[in-house]
């Protein structure tokens, strides 16, 4: 799980690694979502999980990245 800061940025739009505005919505299931940074270069991953009626994470989870064996989101 991530701190408490990388968390705030998700929920903000920002991602933790590399400060880029914006993400890729992947696979979704359940509560959560998987999201990735649309920074080409960066592409880090996470899975979030949003509080009820409200954009803000309750959970955040890094995930592999496609180039670190991670699944092809086609």
């Amino acid at each position: 799980m991530l701190d408490n800061d990388d968390a705030e940025l998700i929920g903000d739009g920002y991602c933790p690694d590399c400060g880029n505005r914006g993400f890729v919505l992947g696979p979704r299931g359940g509560a959560s979502i998987n999201i990735e940074c649309a920074n080409n270069a960066c592409r880090a991953r996470f899975n979030v999980t949003p509080l009820p009626h409200s954009h803000r994470p309750a959970f955040v989870e890094r995930i592999p990245k496609q180039s670190e064996g991670g699944s092809d989101w086609g």
